[in-house]
């Protein structure tokens, strides 16, 4: 609809005062005609320098490839008559008594015509390469909003999903320990169920917190990268009962771009492990080595080929494109029964 929207505005306004256009063309010829013309005759040119007509050829090469092939033509006539008339025995009539002079006319219709052409298809070309660049402009915004709405829908269910099984969890925990305390007097079986509820209760504040971390990105400047990184290992631990071993070091100091990056592919890398890997250990470090920040997430699971196809292609070439874009490198090792490890190493680049 936008794309319609600028082509009819474009029409509308390119059709609607058109003789504003012919008029700047034939004001442009004239005044420039005229003074080619005024130059030759003041200096007497012509004919101490008998190709000085040539001089009115680049007025209708420069008129044909900025304004087009009416201006061409229009300068093209108007120099061939100023020059005859004013120039060409005998002086002021329009006579043509020479072959040369036809073949002049000639030269200069042809040289107007021929630029003209080639400037109106250079002309079509540019505003089709406009056009063009226009479509892809607003294909990538499309594809922009498709990705945060995509984002957005995968957070909403991972939200439902969370809430749903949490609170699902604390009721049953509860309801246990009401029947723990008032049907059997059991306290014992009360308190663990008790202990049931809260462990649910700060799992799902762990979760809650992450994925309203991921709705909020500014997060990520103001906590920091080993923040939002613990964040997604007490989710891990919490709602997946995996064994997560952290080693996250410092801060470190990089761009906020380069900090995205690590905590995206961080992401993804945990979501495939969560997702394909069925693994039962997890590593993750952070550490700076020989001039680069280290990102390692390594896991015990499944494994499976790099050279052939697997579940999570996609996310892990979506990893690799994010990597290549801020100058790092992305290296994956995995066997089948063997697990996985995702290693991205990013240049130190200090914070401007």
């Amino acid at each position: 609809m936008m794309k319609q929207v600028e082509r009819s505005h474009t029409l509308q306004a390119g059709g609607r005062l058109p003789w504003r256009r012919y008029a700047a063309d034939s004001a442009l010829a004239i005044a420039g005609v005229s003074v080619i013309t005024s130059v030759i005759a003041v200096a007497h040119l012509y004919p101490t320098i008998p190709t000085i007509a040539f001089v009115y050829l680049l007025l209708v090469l420069t008129l044909a490839s900025t304004r087009g092939l009416y201006a061409a033509i229009l300068t093209s006539l108007l120099a061939f008559l100023c020059f005859d008339f004013f120039f060409f025995p005998p002086p002021y009539t329009f006579l043509v008594t020479k072959a040369e002079d036809l073949f002049t006319l000639v030269v200069f219709l042809t040289t107007a015509i021929i630029a003209g052409q080639l400037a109106l298809a250079l002309r079509r070309r540019a505003e089709q390469a406009s056009s063009r660049e226009r479509e892809l402009r607003l294909l990538y915004e499309q594809a922009q909003e498709l990705v945060s709405l995509q984002e957005r829908q995968r957070l909403a269910r991972e939200l439902h999903d969370s809430v749903s099984q949490v609170l699902y969890g604390i009721g049953l925990g509860a309801h246990t320990a009401r029947e723990a305390l008032q049907v059997e007097g059991d306290p014992e079986q009360a308190l663990e169920s008790i202990d049931y509820v809260l462990t649910l209760a700060d799992a799902g504040l762990a979760e809650m917190r992450a994925l309203i971390f991921e709705l909020r990105p500014e997060s990520l400047e103001t906590e920091g990268l080993v923040a939002a990184l613990t964040r997604q290992v007490v989710v891990l631990h919490a709602r997946h009962k995996l064994t997560v071993e952290a080693d996250l070091g410092e801060e470190p100091d990089l761009p906020m771009e380069m900090k995205h990056v690590l905590y995206r592919i961080a992401q993804e890398a945990l979501h495939n492990i969560v997702k394909h890997a069925r693994a039962s250990v997890v590593a993750l470090r952070l550490a700076e080595e020989a001039n680069e920040i280290v990102l390692e997430v390594r896991d015990n699971g499944r494994g499976f080929d790099p050279a052939g196809p697997f579940p999570g292609h996609l996310g892990l070439r979506s990893m690799r494109e994010r990597v290549t874009k801020v100058g790092g490198t992305l290296t994956i090792e995995s066997m089948p029964g063997r697990g996985t490890c995702v290693d991205v190493r990013l240049p130190v680049v200090p914070r401007s």
